[in-house]
């Protein structure tokens, strides 16, 4: 992404640990507004850079005990919408978190309580963005006049402006009567919407409250209360890359809505937002792939049917992409049948509805879109391809994208962490996930065109095989360690992690950001669980945004001492080795040690060689279970630093096991 950087005129303090935001404040404001806005965390050094697309001025203040703080001056033709921001010092890159850009005036949360209906906070006038908070069991109240047939919306900003909150909104009379009620608005994943026209002339009362109760260290919601036009669905659901492509928004209370926009050349993702309103925009879909069908179940039961020409023998990939967008609602079912015959030759999504499938109001519930690899059977020259929702509904937000390749086998990659921070002199591990699509064999991932100074190692994923007790291996993933030499050349950009398997190659997509959501009370669900998995942002089209750090406190290595050959495996004896300049530190008496992908592995008769040495060693043993294939072997060990843990990586060691004897 395009970044703008801002160098704060401050003093440079020595500060070991990478930066760490843990809130900034507010959480947002109305575009053309100049405000303090003040970060907080931990190892936020003075002399550090601001790194965002915010459209804006940032001139840093004084610094005080509650962070640092900054004028923000935002620019007065801010496109609304939610922006990440982070810092880069010589420490290090911090994690990003998202400001909110707005068109309603902005106010904050009273300080007096205001929890119940008889303590609800008055809303002067709207319209208006509110900035608030909820603790576990927290309610909020606020009180607005409304008149005769006057409309309303009530619109939630949270989980979509990177807030843990599940919220719930609920509309009452002053007398407390329940009037209307919204958890999960359609186009808004978790995040809650009401549109009401009141029957009378009076007051009224809008809470708000997360719908497990949970403790979220990111706490933050902005209720939005105005009388405004805005999108539920969006269609077609992304487009290709550099094309001008016509999106229609449609809403259940006003006239679908038009506009053309010339899509980037890049990223797997971009936003749209629908003419004059001031809602969030919406997420599409991107891609280079020359045959999209893009299709839309209108109506309930509709069934919508693509015949394709297709070769005797041929293998086929299909992929559909819907409910994971965010914005449609579709649970597809998609079947193949044999044009002439009409035998149904396989289905995808037909697995049994989760509980709340058949409750039409219930969106918070996310599940994987469909995907299937299939041969064309012998004597078949057409398939009929159906798409059709699971539980037969149909509406404006029932949108999909279908792609149907002639290609065998695929694979996508994804890597973690969002960010990563290496030290000078020290290694680092970034782990890489496969998602598999038919492709079974060997995959190996790195990081070419690396920095001067920069080293990159491991990466070995071993095929997903019937492994010799007859079940299926589940190699999907892998480790890279990445190390950067004392006088490491600072990185230009993001670092790209390149896996590779067969003919295919793909680059690994990033998680952008990753907020935590803690569980809630009450027992779990579906829908639940689903809606408590960490907030990312893919859409930030992010590789690996990395740094170099401060040296580490001490540097680990491992090396094979010794080989031994068993009936059922082998076993083999490594030793550890910490070297520090600090002759004080404490030592470890174990360390972490992982091989992924690798089964039965057994771990065993670890110990240092003396009572706080800086060595020790450790065996591995495998079993005829331990498929043949090129692995990864990593250690880890955790260290006290000045009352502090710290955690310092070995380079990957790549060994192979070969009919079930291993070298090194």
């Amino acid at each position: 992404m395009k970044r703008l950087l801002l160098t704060l005129c401050l003093t440079t303090a020595a500060i070991a640990a990478p930066p760490l935001l843990t809130e900034i404040s507010p959480r947002g404001a109305q575009q053309g507004k100049t405000l303090t806005l003040t970060l907080a965390g931990r190892d936020l050094p003075e002399g550090a850079k601001i790194v965002s697309t915010l459209p804006a001025i940032f001139t840093p203040l004084t610094s005080n005990m509650k962070g640092l703080p900054y004028l923000l001056e935002l620019k007065a033709d801010a496109a609304p919408g939610v922006y990440p921001l982070r810092v880069q010092a010589p420490n290090g890159l911090s994690n990003i978190l998202f400001f909110t850009v707005g068109t309603f005036p902005e106010i904050t949360e009273p300080d007096t309580p205001n929890d119940t209906i008889a303590t609800a906070a008055p809303v002067k006038s709207t319209p208006v963005t509110i900035n608030g908070t909820l603790k576990g069991a927290d309610r909020d109240f606020y009180r607005i006049s409304a008149k005769a047939a006057q409309r309303l919306v009530f619109e939630v900003e949270a989980r979509r402006s990177g807030s843990a909150i599940d919220s719930v909104l609920e509309l009452h009379d002053e007398k407390g009567a329940l009037l209307a009620r919204n958890e999960n608005a359609p186009g808004l994943g978790v995040d809650s919407r009401l549109d009401y026209t009141f029957p009378r002339e009076g007051n009224f009362v809008i809470s708000i409250h997360d719908a497990r109760f949970s403790k979220q260290d990111h706490n933050f919601y902005r209720l939005k209360i105005g009388t405004y036009a805005y999108p539920e669905a969006i269609y077609p659901l992304g487009g290709r890359h550099g094309e001008t492509v016509e999106f229609e928004f449609t809403s259940r209370k006003s006239a679908p809505v038009k506009t053309s926009v010339k899509l980037p050349e890049t990223g797997a993702y971009t936003t749209v937002a629908m003419p004059g309103s001031p809602s969030l925009p919406l997420l599409v879909a991107l891609t280079d792939e020359p045959n999209i069908i893009n299709g839309r179940l209108l109506k309930p039961g509709q069934v919508d049917r693509h015949p394709l020409k297709v070769t005797p023998g041929e293998a086929l990939l299909l992929e559909l992409q819907s409910r994971e967008l965010g914005t449609s609602r579709l649970d597809a079912l998609v079947t193949l049948y044999d044009s002439k015959t009409n035998k149904k030759l396989a289905a995808i999504g037909d697995q049994p509805p989760p509980a709340d499938l058949f409750t039409a109001a219930n969106v918070g519930r996310t599940q994987n879109d469909p995907t299937l690899n299939f041969t064309v059977p012998a004597d078949t020259t057409e398939l009929n391809i159906t798409v059709e929702d699971l539980a037969q509904r149909g509406g404006p937000d029932y949108g999909y994208r279908l792609s149907v390749r002639k290609q065998a086998q695929e694979f996508y990659a994804s890597a973690s962490p969002a960010y990563l921070n290496v030290p000078r002199g020290g290694t680092m591990q970034i782990a890489v996930n496969i998602d598999r699509r038919g492709y079974d064999g060997p995959v190996h991932a790195t990081i070419p065109n690396l920095p001067k100074g920069w080293h990159v190692e491991g990466g070995f994923i071993a095929p997903e095989i019937l492994d010799p007790t007859g079940s299926r291996s589940t190699s999907r993933n892998a480790v890279l360690t990445v190390t950067a030499d004392p006088d490491a050349e600072l990185p230009a950009g993001d670092l790209k992690i390149v896996a590779e398997g067969g003919s295919l190659k793909r680059i690994a997509t990033g998680a952008g950001a990753v907020i935590d959501v803690a569980a809630g009370t009450g027992l779990p669900d579906a829908a639940s669980t689903d809606r408590q998995k960490p907030v990312t942002a893919p859409w930030l089209n992010l590789a690996m945004p990395a740094a170099i750090t401060t040296p580490p406190a001490a540097t680990l290595a491992i090396k094979q001492i010794k080989r031994t050959q068993m009936a059922e495996g082998d076993a083999f004896d490594f030793e550890w080795t910490i070297t520090t300049k600090n002759p004080s530190l404490s030592m470890p008496t174990t360390i972490g040690v992982n091989a992924p992908g690798a089964k039965d592995l057994r771990i065993i008769d670890m110990k240092p060689t003396a009572k706080n040495a800086p060595t020790g060693t450790f065996r591995i043993t495998t079993t005829k279970s331990t498929a043949a294939a090129i692995y990864d072997l990593v250690v880890t060990a955790n260290l006290m630093v000045d009352g502090n843990r710290e955690t310092i990586y070995s380079r990957a060691i790549p060994w192979v096991v070969s009919n079930n004897e291993v070298t090194n």
